[in-house]
């Protein structure tokens, strides 16, 4: 499944973890296993196979060079595949290292505690099986140029695909989030995270958003007349906020599909909200007062959570998914997702507990009074066709795969 050149460099002092873990990632298939047992060792490994390396597990405490060090000089040598931090350091401090590794830059995957068991590898290393395009030569750049992306937008080049968000007690699918995809000729995809900078730099955010919303309203419209029911959200830039004729366009284009705006959820990011704020308090109003209901995005990432809570008028939280992971595992970032989820219900906004990846955080949130989830736990992103294989009505029921078995079967 996996080509010889993808390897996996394994770093610990320690030879029987070595072992112990090459053992571990043998069982779930990941055959090819560079070790290092310290860190100077790991970055000679790295200088010899980093073009073949697609993810680094490692060891916090090592004698020579300690884990964050290394991490520090992974992100010297531009590394870009993922991190996982496997540790019998405290809970804090593990959390803590993840946070470094993230404001480095790097793609991290997880942290783990020693010892740790093959299906939590296996949870975390899966993500990098997704063919998604890496940009970092002379040809992928081309891509992101300003003549390409105009190109690619007017072709209608850019697609959604939707994951859904399911009722925590029922199991049914209220809605689903349309998140932009760009698929390429040989098959593969290129993520947001890397053509929504360009787009945004290169001034095309309004275009981008447009067409978003205009192929998301013409697959709602063919829901409907299969007899699916459900809202629909869309991520709206702070650029685009700043725009404001945005609100009249876009209700041009809910009308033309027959469509409205009670049927769409308008996604903000919470930490971007204080930019321009006279303007963005006029869109988001005017939104509101069309009828669009608006969510509040990664809710507790920003700097003034509850202002933005009191000024606008949000009906969404969405809690942000880094806290839904930590709080199967931190009593402070439980404790951090609980009062969010009260504070959401108290304020009579629905509550929807974004990144669900385990069974645990699952039942953790359902025990929390959380109704809504998002997550790879429930279902991944999906197009247009399986998703509608995801909500489609069948006498009456829904239909899902089996991961939701452990949610009661109801009517939508």
């Amino acid at each position: 499944m996996k080509p010889e050149k993808h390897r996996i460099l394994l770093v610990d002092d320690d030879d029987f973890q070595l072992e112990l873990i090459a053992g571990q990632l043998a069982d779930i298939g990941w055959l090819h296993v560079i070790r290092a047992s310290s860190g100077a060792q790991a970055l000679a490994r790295f200088d010899e196979y980093g073009a073949n390396i697609v993810a680094i597990i490692s060891d916090l405490s090592m004698p020579d060079m300690d884990g964050l060090v290394l991490m520090r000089h992974l992100n010297q040598r531009g590394f870009g595949g993922g991190i996982i931090l496997l540790s019998g350091v405290q809970a804090d401090i593990l959390s803590s290292a993840g946070e470094l590794v993230q404001a480095h830059g790097l793609n991290i995957l997880g942290c783990l505690h020693k010892p740790c068991n093959p299906d939590q590898l296996q949870q975390l290393l899966e993500s990098l099986r997704a063919p998604e395009v890496v940009v970092g030569t002379p040809q992928d750049a081309a891509l992101l140029s300003t003549a390409r992306l105009q190109t690619a937008l007017a072709a209608g080049e850019f697609i959604p695909w939707y994951q859904p968000k399911v009722a925590i007690h029922s199991g049914a699918t209220l809605g689903v989030e349309a998140l932009a995809r760009w698929p390429q000729a040989d098959g593969s995809l290129i993520g947001p995270g890397v053509f929504v900078p360009a787009i945004e730099a290169a001034g095309l955010a309004d275009a981008l958003f447009f067409a978003m919303a205009r192929q998301v309203a013409s697959d709602m419209e063919q829901w409907r007349s299969q007899g699916i029911h459900v809202k629909a959200s869309i991520n709206l830039s702070m650029e685009t906020a700043h725009n404001l004729a945005m609100p009249e366009q876009l209700g041009q284009i809910v009308d033309a599909a027959g469509l409205c705006p009670e049927d769409l959820v308008i996604e903000v990011t919470e930490s971007r909200l204080m930019v321009n704020r006279a303007v963005t308090l006029e869109s988001l109003t005017r939104l509101s007062l069309m009828g669009f209901t608006l969510s509040i995005d990664d809710f507790g990432t920003g700097f003034s959570s509850l202002m933005q809570l009191i000024d606008l008028p949000f009906k969404e939280l969405k809690i942000d998914g880094s806290f839904v992971q930590r709080a199967s595992r931190e009593p402070k970032a439980q404790t951090a997702v609980g009062l969010s989820i009260m504070l959401g219900t108290t304020l009579k906004m629905d509550v929807v507990a974004e990144g669900v990846e385990t069974a645990a955080q699952l039942e953790f949130l359902r025990n929390s009074g959380c109704t809504l989830v998002q997550g790879f736990f429930v279902a991944r992103p999906m197009p247009f066709t399986a998703c509608t294989d995801w909500i489609s009505l069948e006498k009456g029921k829904v239909v899902k795969p089996s991961c939701l078995m452990d949610f009661p079967r109801q009517s939508t």
